[in-house]
């Protein structure tokens, strides 16, 4: 009898064991995929919002050698803020640098897609990094967390002609993750990159929507030592910005992005390059921008009705509106009225430029004055001698 009862308690005591390593199993199972999904959650999340611009911030690199292979030391790179090839735009779940559009694809495929681009004889050649050399990578950049598997990250190649990137992406809080996956076999010992780190723009400083008529007057940068090529004026009128380079008026348009789809802007180089620009100084160039630019490259975003940035060349200059009105002897009437018959006079042009003669005013005429969206904006396509009438010869 005794003997039954102490069977009775032993099989109890297996049961309960087998129930409690059963239940340890399935919660790490659950752990380790709610981690994972976690991870990829997170990413997709972060990378939904319409518009949303990250600049580098910091990368790592180590050594490679044909030897040793890569290496597991780690250095943290710096370069230049003012590099407008340093950023990324994510839209709707899409990555897009400067023009080029990517779409996202599985490991599989990018694998695949990846080793196709190489001739057969090189594929032997091509290696993966493994898990902990990735999470590596991303402590290094300062990430709190870790990926379980490749997969994990996120995989681009061009839409058009299928072409891979070597980087897994991945993103959490104000970061985005590049990390390479990529190497290849070497003969010379060389450094590779390992990694970037990249910072979105959502706590920098934007201009709001604004109506092109509260913009009139004069606005004057305190700052700016007054030259023949920078007064440090700009005069503002009906849409459009002037001002007085040498002996010329430039003038370009002011350009409400508002009025742009946002797929448009996504796909435009000129916009992508000045956002980075904006970016990197520290202010948002977004749809909801009313902004200008200029033929020096500048770029000219209206914070308020009062205040105006001027990013360009590696620096940032303030200008304040000091008055609603233009003074005659800043921007004359008869050469306000010069550039308006110059635009009708050539249908799908715009005068870009007046240059002051004593014999006769000389227009320069462009395909475009608009400078966010238009690289050809300024190039002077022709010039136009304006008679005594306002005539052209």
């Amino acid at each position: 009898m005794n003997g039954v009862i102490f069977m009775r308690k032993l099989n109890v005591i297996v049961i309960a064991l087998l129930v409690v390593l059963v239940s340890g199993c399935s919660v790490q199972k659950k752990k380790s995929t709610a981690q994972t999904n976690t991870v990829k959650t997170t990413t997709n999340k972060i990378v939904k919002p319409a518009e949303k611009t990250w600049t580098f911030s910091k990368g790592v690199s180590s050594k490679q050698s044909p030897v040793q292979g890569i290496s597991n030391k780690l250095t943290t790179s710096v370069i230049s803020k003012t590099d407008q090839l340093s950023s990324w735009t994510t839209s709707k779940g899409q990555f897009i640098a400067s023009p080029v559009k990517y779409k996202r694809i599985s490991l599989k495929k990018w694998q695949h897609d990846l080793r196709k681009n190489y001739v057969k004889s090189a594929q032997n050649e091509i290696h993966l990094m493994s898990v902990n050399q990735v999470n590596a990578v991303l402590k290094k950049l300062g990430a709190n967390f870790q990926i379980t598997k490749l997969s994990d990250l996120i995989f681009l190649e061009t839409k058009t002609s299928g072409m891979t990137i070597p980087q897994g992406f991945v993103a959490k809080g104000h970061h985005l993750y590049a990390v390479n996956i990529q190497y290849v076999d070497t003969d010379q010992p060389i450094t590779v990159e390992r990694g970037q780190l990249f910072t979105d723009t959502s706590t920098k400083k934007t201009g709001s929507q604004l109506s092109l008529k509260e913009l009139n007057g004069t606005w004057i940068a305190a700052a700016t030592t007054t030259s023949a090529n920078d007064s440090g004026k700009i005069l503002i009128k009906d849409g459009y910005l002037y001002q007085h380079r040498y002996n010329s008026f430039e003038r370009s348009a002011i350009q409400n992005l508002n009025s742009y789809s946002l797929i448009s802007l996504n796909q435009n180089q000129t916009y992508a390059l000045q956002k980075a620009n904006a970016a990197n100084a520290g202010y948002q160039l977004t749809q909801k921008s009313v902004a200008s630019g200029d033929s020096l490259g500048y770029l000219y975003l209206f914070i308020n009705d009062k205040k105006l940035i001027r990013i360009g060349q590696g620096e940032t200059t303030s200008y304040t509106r000091t008055s609603t009105l233009v003074a005659a002897n800043d921007l004359p009437q008869d050469d306000l009225t010069i550039f308006k018959q110059m635009d009708q006079k050539n249908p799908g042009e715009a005068a870009s430029t007046i240059t002051v003669r004593a014999d006769a005013p000389i227009v320069g005429m462009s395909s475009s004055i608009k400078y966010l969206t238009d690289s050809a904006a300024g190039q002077i396509t022709s010039n136009q001698t304006v008679s005594s009438n306002n005539g052209t010869n």
